[in-house]
């Protein structure tokens, strides 16, 4: 791609290509992943990959292994999320992947590398067992030449120019040779502790966690809080490693255990602020610094559940142990999310449902339902609706009781404007099987604002003015 007249066009036509690999079937798209990502090397291509990361994201093919990916797989569950809504535990930015590469070409043992990665050009994608087994052999060399790199005043030196003077940087780049040199032991662990996020914590999880924690310690004590992080990172809600955490055996780390304990308490304080800083009212930023972008009420709800949750679970475990200094920093927390819940679903609701339902028409014709608007409008309401198990935590009883009210009244009125607008249509066959739509529709977000009680006396109006039960 980068010689001669074919490969500049190549080259070429990828800026382009980049808008339409968003509309192409699944299939069609994966297939041009596999193309692109043989030559992934090239810089437009890495400018096109870059480009369709979203959709990579949502598709998650199974993506031709590198030798890299294979160095990440270790920490990949502690990696920044692409989308910056959820920030994992002991937190590693993607900047430090390409200088940690660089870093382990340079001062590893170059003769392994060359065979590694021969090997892993030959593995099938999604072969994980595989993979693995190359990692087995990479692994605990590269986590030698970091550590190596970083205790070496010269390789020292060119690190630091290399992350720029960054210390947070340079403190990344020494966890990741701590989740190498843990990194079988890891990968044992998220086959145990999966599908990632585990949606409920069981007895037989803590009963691996306690295991792989006893397996770590026999290697080096100081690498359990690492493989917790782990663990942590796995769960839909982290805190709940703390409720279990004083009870696991560390076997040849149970000195360490209070002062693991009390590094993963703050560490999980800290991520919760990290987390809620980046709301207001407006939605979810993808990190510091970033404006908050608008985002879909139902998934405003999503995030402020899982943040109550974990709030909830690291009160409690604070209060348990007398931990006041945690209290009001996660009371700012909660602060945070009900700003964000105020700002994306109620103060939007009138403009997100109300808006649903058309206003009749001067000229006495229905309007077609907007099949796009109605959709988003249940979304909004079911949000609403999902509010009321937020409502004690947060605060919101009083405005949620408001926002549902305003909401009932405003459905109810243009719903009986249209209701009241029916028989001007009624006489065209066309002009009624619309209305009826229309009136359909408000009955369904009628229902789930304000219940199925209400909401039924409205359909026996319907069904009153449209003859269903002459008809019956």
């Amino acid at each position: 791609m980068t010689g001669g007249a074919g490969g500049k066009g190549q080259a070429d036509r990828l800026p382009g290509l980049e808008s339409r690999l968003f509309d192409i079937p699944e299939d069609k798209f994966i297939e041009v992943v596999r193309l692109l990502e043989r030559v992934r090397d090239h810089p437009d291509v890495r400018q096109t990959f870059a480009a369709i990361r979203p959709r990579l994201v949502q598709v998650r093919p199974n993506r031709r292994p590198t030798l890299k990916r294979v160095l990440c797989m270790p920490f990949e569950d502690v990696l920044e999320s692409f989308s910056g809504v959820d920030v994992p535990l002991g937190r590693i930015e993607r900047r430090v992947i390409e200088p940690v590469w660089r870093l382990v070409t340079e001062c590893g043992d170059t003769a392994l590398i060359d065979q590694l990665d021969r090997q892993v050009q030959e593995t099938a994608p999604g072969n994980l067992n595989a993979l693995r087994n190359i990692g087995r052999r990479l692994w605990p060399m590269a986590a030698q030449a970091i550590r190596g790199a970083v205790e070496q005043d010269g390789a020292r030196h060119a690190l630091w120019r290399v992350l720029h003077g960054d210390e947070e940087l340079q403190r990344q780049v020494l966890d990741i040779a701590a989740f190498l040199e843990i990194g079988l032991t890891v990968e044992s662990l998220k086959d145990a502790l999966a599908p990632k996020p585990l949606p409920a914590f069981e007895d037989e999880h803590v009963g691996v966690i306690e295991q792989a924690v006893q397996a770590v310690a026999r290697q080096s004590t100081g690498l359990v809080y690492y493989l917790l992080l782990v663990a942590a990172s796995r769960m839909a809600n982290p805190a709940d490693l703390l409720t279990v955490l004083n009870d696991l055996d560390f076997g040849k780390a149970r000195r360490e255990q209070p002062v693991i304990f009390a590094q993963l308490s703050g560490l999980v304080v800290t991520n919760l602020e990290e987390r809620s800083a980046r709301l207001d009212g407006n939605g979810y930023s993808a990190g510091p610094g970033v404006a908050a972008a608008a985002i879909a009420p139902e998934e405003a709800i999503a995030i402020a559940e899982r943040l109550v949750a974990s709030v909830a679970t690291t009160s409690a475990v604070m209060d348990f142990l007398a931990e006041p200094v945690y209290r009001e920093r996660l009371e700012a927390v909660k602060t945070a999310v009900r700003t964000m819940v105020t700002g994306t679903v109620l103060d939007t609701a009138p403009g997100g449902i109300l808006t649903a339902v058309a206003a009749p028409a001067e000229n006495g014709r229905p309007a077609a339902v907007d099949e796009d608007a109605q959709a988003a409008a249940e979304d909004h309401a079911r949000a609403l609706r999902r509010c009321e198990g937020l409502a004690d935590a947060l605060g919101l009883h009083e405005p949620l009781k408001t926002a549902m009210a305003s909401m009932e009244k405003g459905l109810m009125a243009r719903a009986h404007a249209l209701l009241a607008q029916y028989p001007k249509a009624a006489g065209d066959p066309d002009d009624a099987e619309t209305a009826e739509i229309g009136l359909f529709y408000a009955l369904r977000l009628l229902e789930l604002v304000a219940g199925p009680a209400k909401a039924d006396q409205f359909r026996t109006a319907i069904m009153a003015a449209t003859g269903e039960f002459a008809e019956e």
